[in-house]
């Protein structure tokens, strides 16, 4: 819906993301708070304020020049924030509560106010812990923690062969993952 419509939420965070199961099973996913949010369609582009909440930020927005308010929100990014929350809730919780032990991303929230040093840790954890067999979900997303990897792997794809186009990113970095977890 957001990509179709040209909106972009550029806040995407856990506390953005809600989730109900149907009678039947079936999970439902829900993004809300969308006060940071503009339409392409109404809104100027280029030289935007830079918001959001640091971890869950793209790597993109976290260089000198964004921090700067000299870039374009695009639709890649709220994909990759998306990406950034669901390997934070598959490495810093269990059974819906935030982990007591062993979460590896607390880094991330501690050096909040230095994007910088966030953006570096980020980029070292998608080049190396990514894969790493010492980085662990907890056991209740052990199935949810491939289809991270799958994404993080997207947007590693990504810094590799660069593209803005929409149906791209959507299609490399979600649905093409989606399906190919879901068809097997």
């Amino acid at each position: 819906m957001l990509r179709e419509g040209g909106n972009y939420h550029r806040g995407i965070s856990p506390s953005n993301l809600r989730f109900y199961r149907t009678s039947c099973g079936r999970v439902i996913g829900v993004l809300n708070d969308y006060d940071l949010s503009f339409s392409q369609n109404d809104c100027p582009r280029g030289n935007e304020r830079i918001l959001g909440t640091v971890p869950f930020m793209p790597t993109d927005l976290l260089t000198p020049s964004a921090l700067e308010s000299k870039v374009e929100h695009v639709y890649r990014y709220d994909v990759e924030s998306f990406a950034w929350v669901f390997v934070w809730v598959c490495l810093q919780y269990r059974d819906g509560k935030l982990r007591q032990k062993r979460r590896p991303l607390d880094q991330w929230l501690a050096l909040k106010v230095d994007a910088l040093m966030c953006s570096m840790l980020k980029s070292h954890f998608l080049m190396l812990m990514c894969h790493e067999h010492k980085t662990r979900p907890s056991s209740s997303h052990r199935d949810n923690w491939v289809l991270a990897q799958t994404l993080l792997d997207s947007v590693g794809l990504f810094y590799a062969v660069a593209t803005d186009d929409d149906d791209v990113v959507f299609q490399m970095w979600l649905k093409d993952p989606v399906e190919s977890l879901t068809t097997v």
